[in-house]
């Protein structure tokens, strides 16, 4: 930093033409002895900095030349900084004003760092929250997934569910009593036990009015505890999906002491712990005691930069990236009409009828149109008719900043001006589309959409039952029947049967007019061939405990 200040003075004094100051001149300059000046200008030198040509003879004086802007050399510090990981310090010596040129060069940084043993990934935007009970995203459900464990998980490979904290379990057969064995000697990262007790808070957590998803615990009548490594759920309905929702991202295991900023920096169970949450980087360790095994990567350092024209999930190496697995996704991106908008109940079917036919979503290589809520169903659209009389000069359509929406706005807004209909498009940021409800009233039609996890059983019954976007195109009545048949299905045994049951859903739901399925996104990741361990899960992201790199 000394060496710096001093270039500064120099450039300060002289600028990038040559001079000829003598030694005197600059330890005046610097304030020190001619010897010390001379070794300052030696390492100056060595560093490409300046020449400094000596003069021969009597009377004639050394010629100094500046080769580097005190800018230029500040930048360069910032850039080691970043190759070295440390993005807090880089962003800290800027201006807010002045941090747009750093964000914009972190991406020659990502890959792989510490010969080969972590892993920076980028994401297009910092995490709402990391506390289980709270994520409603996808890139939050995977990280929460990462830093937590849950009773049970789900096997995509053979789609069933396997062992996770809890090693057994077993039904009442009635499916309203469920026991669980906890593995013995279970530890959070900071060392704390995880016994029975531990996991009835959390269980009962879920239930509290202030989890968004309530709704889908409620029957939780009480948690018995029968030992330190058994205990048994007491349901006031017969679910036999009970085990299946304590396998999801939000059924995750907390400690029952948690700090005010557990939401930021979390401690869990899971294959990785958080380190460092900063609002440029989230970097999780590898947890060395993990019930299963330790992850393969030392680190993930998951470094946020902004990126609103590409996908939520992108691995991009530094080495030469190419296109991996992709997949569509399991559910739909889809659109709502919000009950008591501007266009009146008697007008709703026929607008989604009009928006749908012919479907205003053509194939291309990040979609396929959606026939139906999961890629390769078809329900019944409504039937076709006359355009509709809204009596309206405009509609105002919300969507938050997920790529794929502005597309199908705009598809939708040309469909509508087709009938003298002008779309108002407003895009929220996701904190202000999830987290108010300030701009609801306001909405007339509203683009949603949902991806299912790798339990595509209970993901369509959660979304059909718990999701809250969905609520927002439903009256009172139709909710009510959603919520009905919901409640019926998680009381049937069978598997075929609840499937049956999510398509008579679907096809209720898109024929009535109540949910338009719009398109399949294409999901997928650019990766090096360095980087192993890649399974594109059905949230379109991979395991990071799987991931290692090649040397």
């Amino acid at each position: 930093m000394r060496l710096r200040q001093q270039y500064q003075q120099l450039y300060l004094a002289y600028g990038d033409a040559p001079a000829q100051p003598g030694l005197p001149q600059l330890a005046g300059l610097w304030r020190c002895g001619e010897r010390n000046a001379r070794l300052q200008l030696a390492r100056m030198r060595e560093l490409g900095w300046l020449e400094w040509q000596a003069g021969r003879g009597r009377g004639n004086r050394s010629t100094l030349t500046l080769l580097q802007r005190p800018d230029e050399l500040e930048w360069q510090q910032l850039q080691g900084m970043l190759a070295r990981g440390q993005l807090e310090q880089a962003f800290s010596r800027l201006e807010p004003s002045s941090q747009q040129r750093l964000l914009a060069s972190l991406p020659q940084h990502l890959g792989a760092g510490d010969s080969g043993r972590s892993l920076r990934i980028p994401i297009p935007h910092p995490p709402l929250t990391l506390d289980p009970q709270q994520v409603n995203s996808r890139l939050e459900a995977h990280l929460v997934r990462q830093i937590f464990d849950r009773l049970c998980r789900h096997d995509k490979q053979g789609r069933e569910l396997r062992p996770a904290l809890a090693h057994s379990w077993e039904s009442d057969g009635e499916g309203k009593s469920w026991r669980f064995w906890l593995r013995p000697g279970l530890r959070f990262h900071d060392g704390a036990l995880l016994d029975a007790e531990t996991a009835a808070a959390s269980l009962l957590r879920l239930k509290r009015p202030d989890n968004p998803y309530h709704a889908l615990y409620a029957h939780l009548r009480s948690v018995d505890i029968h030992d330190a490594l058994s205990f048994s759920c007491r349901l006031d309905e017969a679910d036999y999906l009970w085990p299946q929702r304590l396998a999801t991202a939000n059924a995750s295991i907390v400690p029952r002491r948690r700090g005010e900023d557990f939401a930021h920096l979390p401690v869990g169970s899971g294959p990785f712990r958080v380190e460092l949450h900063s609002p440029q980087r989230l970097k999780l360790s590898a947890f060395e005691q993990h019930y299963r095994e330790r992850a393969l990567l030392d680190a993930i350092e998951l470094w946020i930069i902004p990126s609103p024209g590409e996908q939520d999930f992108h691995l991009r190496l530094e080495y030469g990236a190419q296109r991996g697995a992709t997949m569509l996704q399991s559910a739909c991106t889809y659109l709502l009409l919000r009950p008591g908008c501007r266009v009146p109940e008697g007008r709703r079917l026929p607008l989604m009828r009009f928006l749908s036919s012919p479907h205003p979503v053509a194939a291309n290589d990040d979609r396929a149109p959606a026939l139906g809520l999961q890629p390769g169903w078809e329900h019944p659209r409504p039937a076709s008719g006359e355009p509709p009389r809204l009596n309206v000069r405009e509609l105002t359509l919300f969507h938050y900043d997920l790529p794929c929406f502005p597309p199908l706005a705009a598809a939708l807004a040309e469909r509508l001006s087709s009938i003298g209909v002008a779309l108002d498009i407003r895009c929220l940021s996701r904190r202000a589309f999830f987290d108010s409800a300030a701009w609801r009233g306001e909405a007339d039609l509203i683009l949603c959409s949902e991806l299912l996890h790798d339990d595509r059983d209970y993901g369509m019954f959660e979304w059909l039952s718990g999701c809250g976007t969905l609520q927002l195109g439903l009256s009172s009545d139709a909710s009510a029947r959603l919520a009905r048949d919901m409640r019926s299905l998680q009381a049937e045994p069978a598997f075929a049967a609840r499937q049956q049951g999510y398509r008579r859903a679907g096809d209720w739901l898109v024929a009535e007019g109540w949910l338009l399925p719009l398109s399949h996104e294409t999901l997928g990741h650019d990766a090096s061939p360095q980087l192993a361990g890649l399974q594109l899960g059905g949230n379109g992201w991979t395991d990071f405990a799987g991931l290692w790199l090649r040397a």
